[in-house]
């Protein structure tokens, strides 16, 4: 089975000002392990042979530090030039229109830290098209779903999105990890990214793409827990340190 994989990294990531100024976020160091580098990690483990790499801000800087080869990967590189003013649904499509022949797409954020035993988990998954999430934790904020007694997901609500009586409490926070079909991606992500982005002028998140795919169909991407496995996403130098903590006994 031909896998595949891509990796957001065009955001300034402006939160984690000031480390952010002279050196990506991706490339970021916890206890030593850049969060790209990490990623690329484990996604050999799992037999991904090719990685697109969707950049924008301080690219040249990724590829110096990535290159075309990464431990018998190889790298593709697409440029978002419009990354300060468009989003990760921007960045998706950009990304996909890259993509050949496969049968598995892998698709995360490049402000992930993660085990190995996730992508593990998610590889091995039935399910045709897999998400990676976290039963709740006050520790986390951002984008949560609901999920369903089936174990499929309902909604999908980015932080922007959330209206006032809306509860974390029985929801499910995202990892932003995800396993996709080539048909789920031809035929489902593809149309409602391109609709997303032509809506938004690229402004949206890929949150937004989500939410209306299991909006429409709420038994098409499965919900998958993390049980344990360590993973922490990384948006500003508290998030950083508690990374760090985190994983200072990996």
């Amino acid at each position: 089975m031909s896998k595949k994989a891509i990796i957001l990294v065009a955001g300034m990531g402006t939160r984690l000002k000031p480390l952010t100024l002279t050196t990506h976020k991706c490339l970021t160091k916890v206890n030593g392990i850049a969060i790209l580098h990490n990623s690329l990690q484990r996604l050999k483990t799992i037999g991904v042979m090719e990685v697109v790499l969707v950049v924008g801000y301080l690219g040249e800087e990724i590829k110096r530090d990535i290159g075309t080869e990464y431990n018998g990967m190889k790298i593709l590189y697409v440029e978002n030039e419009q990354f300060t003013n468009t989003n990760t649904s921007y960045s998706l499509i950009k990304g996909l229109d890259a993509l050949k022949e496969y049968d598995e797409l892998f698709i995360l954020e490049g402000d992930v830290f993660f085990e190995g035993s996730l992508l593990t988990k998610i590889d091995g998954d039935e399910h045709n098209n897999t998400t990676l999430v976290e039963t709740y934790d006050p520790r986390l904020d951002g984008t949560f779903v609901e999920i369903g007694e089936d174990g499929f997901i309902k909604d999908w609500t980015h932080k922007s999105m959330r209206e006032e009586d809306y509860t974390l409490e029985d929801k499910c926070k995202t990892i932003n990890i995800h396993k996709f079909s080539k048909g789920f991606v031809d035929y489902t992500l593809y149309p409602a990214a391109k609709k997303v982005c032509d809506d938004t002028h690229g402004k949206a998140p890929l949150e937004n793409i989500m939410r209306d795919i299991v909006r429409d169909d709420g038994s098409i991407i499965y919900g998958l827990l993390s049980n344990g496995s360590k993973w922490f996403e990384i948006d500003d130098e508290n998030d950083l340190n508690i990374a760090e903590e985190i994983f200072k006994d990996a």
